[in-house]
């Protein structure tokens, strides 16, 4: 049942992380073209990774189904570790998109020289929260992967060097970012294989 599954969904899922990976280097390109006057130089889609360290897409969503096994044998209701299954199933799928795009974004903006850094740009709500507004309120430098966590829907927007901005970028942070960091209400951990990821301390 499960390979058939697999076969079934992996191929959807690749497909849907190479559109995440196109509308992420059109946005990059939208704005090159709206505040440079000129197009973004062309992304080699290839170098989108996702998971940091490789782990196959198939691995992943094996994953929910050994733990229903688990939840069962523990004497969890058979409805309740099936709906759970399906949410870990869901969840999983979503941070795979999400992680195509977070990479898509890195490889767009290392690809243009004058790309010095990012801003986070919020989501529509509700797939912005209270991590993200915090961590929208200050800068990057273009070699930090935007810190995503489940449900994330944040994208990011260029600061180009001599733009708006630069100036600041080595030390503008922003004192509601400070403080959430010095009062331990938020950190960026190093997710072994979603990377850098944004949680409530």
């Amino acid at each position: 049942m499960i390979p058939g599954w697999l076969a079934d969904v992996v191929p959807i899922v690749r497909a849907g992380q190479q559109q995440e990976a196109r509308w992420a280097v059109d946005l990059i390109d939208q704005v090159t073209r709206e505040t440079r006057g000129r197009p973004a130089p062309v992304v080699d889609l290839s170098r989108v990774r996702g998971r940091v360290n490789g782990v196959p897409l198939e691995d992943v969503y094996t994953r929910p189904f050994h733990r229903v096994w688990t939840d069962l044998s523990e004497g969890r209701n058979y409805r309740d570790a099936v709906e759970a299954t399906a949410d870990r199933l869901g969840r999983a799928i979503e941070a795979d998109l999400q992680l195509a795009a977070r990479d898509a974004l890195s490889v767009a903006m290392e690809s243009d020289p004058e790309i010095i850094g990012y801003k986070r740009v919020l989501s529509a709500r509700p797939n912005h929260c209270g991590l993200c507004e915090i961590a929208s309120t200050n800068t990057y430098s273009r070699g930090d992967l935007l810190p995503i966590h489940p449900s994330c829907a944040c994208s990011v927007r260029p600061i180009y060097e001599g733009g708006e901005g630069s100036d600041f970028l080595d030390r503008q942070v922003a004192s509601a970012y400070a403080r959430a960091l010095a009062e331990g209400r938020i950190s960026v951990s190093d997710h072994e294989e979603y990377g850098p990821y944004l949680q409530a301390a």
